[in-house]
């Protein structure tokens, strides 16, 4: 039987090195190509020494998981045909998107942090803020150009509609307490599936693999990406604001009604709690204290899991059609790390 981590099991019951194993073969797998998009990044983040240089520079600082650029490379590496200098650009274009898409989102949510520190826009205002992420979704493209395939422009751009859909879906129904479990996964598809819907199918495109691989590879990253976006929002309820570098209760702060906030509204004992904290618009975080009470959240929060696990199978499904090789194995294991996360 397959393992699948317990997100609320602590490192100390799960040991400390199973990432940090994963990781290393990653690594090892993909040899220094994962550093030759960091070099891309770099090069590509500005020129010159002036305001825009150093506000990319501090954006890039803040050093995300890279989860979007590793599934292109490890996709990439499915087939025989992959040249590196094309996924290497794409990976770095992928990661770029997702950036500018999170500098617009902290400028549209007026977040104040971002992966432990403070956000862009709050050092730098949102001007500036919106004017950077405009710039690294156009050196994204500017990457994607180099990659010399017409379709690869369109499945990002495609990609970005979809999310900007979704901003604008999700800010129309902020505070929506009738919100439905099919409005949220349509939501949490178009905010993160599709864009690792996009990174796994890219790479499977630049691998030569046939159109039903690639679909299959697809399928596979936009259930990962909605076990992902479960986890995250997990996470907001119960995790530790200095690992995930935001408050606890961040989502409903911003309006956004997630599933495990969805689960505890149809509570008959705390639900009326949190309809009333959301009517008086009281987010601080002693009123949402209760939140993180095992009574209040433990069977939504389990409820969640089990749906995120779900997920996860799925994906894994989706794989099993894929041709068996070192890749194909790394992503299946980093398919079942997503609930291990702590941030």
């Amino acid at each position: 039987m397959t393992r699948i981590y317990d997100p609320f099991l602590t490192k100390q019951e799960t040991g400390t090195t199973d990432l940090e194993l994963l990781q290393a073969r990653i690594k090892a797998l993909l040899g220094d190509s994962l550093e030759k998009v960091e070099r891309i990044l770099q090069d590509y983040r500005a020129p010159g020494k002036g305001l825009i240089r150093e506000q990319a520079d501090y954006v890039l600082a803040g050093r995300g998981k890279r989860l979007r650029p590793v599934l292109l490379l490890l996709c990439g590496n499915l087939g025989t045909f992959a040249e590196e200098y094309t996924l290497v650009r794409a990976a770095a274009a992928v990661e770029l998107i997702h950036t500018a898409s999170l500098i617009h989102d902290d400028v549209i949510d007026a977040s104040s942090e971002r992966r432990g520190r403070l956000s862009l826009n709050d050092v730098f205002g949102n001007r500036s803020a919106v004017l950077v992420g405009d710039f690294f979704f156009a050196r994204a493209f500017e990457l994607l150009a180099y990659c010399g395939d017409f379709e690869l422009n369109m499945l990002f751009t495609r990609a970005i509609a979809t999310m900007c859909e979704g901003e604008i879906e999700q800010a129309g129904c902020a505070f929506d307490l009738t919100i439905s479990e099919e409005d949220y996964f349509a939501n949490i598809y178009r905010k993160t599936g599709v864009l690792l819907e996009a990174s796994c199918g890219a790479g499977g495109r630049l691998a030569a693999l046939d159109d039903t691989t690639i679909g299959k590879l697809e399928a596979f990253g936009r259930n990962l990406g909605l076990a992902f976006q479960i986890t995250d929002d997990i996470l907001d309820i119960v995790g530790k604001p200095a690992i995930t570098g935001k408050p606890v209760g961040n989502d409903l702060r911003e309006g956004n009604i997630t599933l495990p906030l969805i689960y505890i509204l149809q509570d008959p004992d705390w639900g009326p709690l949190l309809r009333e904290i959301i009517s008086r618009k009281d987010f601080s975080s002693a009123s949402l204290e209760f939140l993180r009470d095992p009574s209040c959240n433990r069977v939504p929060l389990e409820t969640c899991r089990k749906i995120a696990l779900s997920f996860i199978e799925k994906a894994l499904e989706y794989l099993s059609f894929v041709r068996d090789s070192p890749a194909k194995t790394l992503l299946k294991e980093l398919a079942l790390s997503i609930p291990q996360r702590s941030c």
